[in-house]
């Protein structure tokens, strides 16, 4: 893997099919990487799939401007409707 490219890396912590703990690794293991996590969500697809404004926002920014968030960003589950 290269290290000198970014990447958005987005997992739910409670995912069915990717294991929050494997995302985790691959962001330790890649460093140009940032992270953003929502808790208590048990859903795959989170981008534009699970209604959570700051997820999707984030995202949305960086695809605007091709720049990662500072930092990693967590966020609890939005509470149901």
């Amino acid at each position: 893997m290269r290290s000198d490219l970014s990447a958005l890396l987005v997992n739910a912590t409670d995912d069915p099919r990717t294991t929050y703990r494997g995302a985790e690794t691959v962001h330790r293991n890649w460093p140009g990487s940032r992270l953003v996590t929502l808790r208590g969500a048990d859903q795959h697809a989170v981008y534009g799939a699970f209604a959570s404004p700051c997820v999707d926002a984030t995202v949305n920014a960086y695809f605007a401007s091709g720049h990662l968030p500072a930092g990693d960003v967590t966020r609890s589950r939005p509470p149901a409707a």
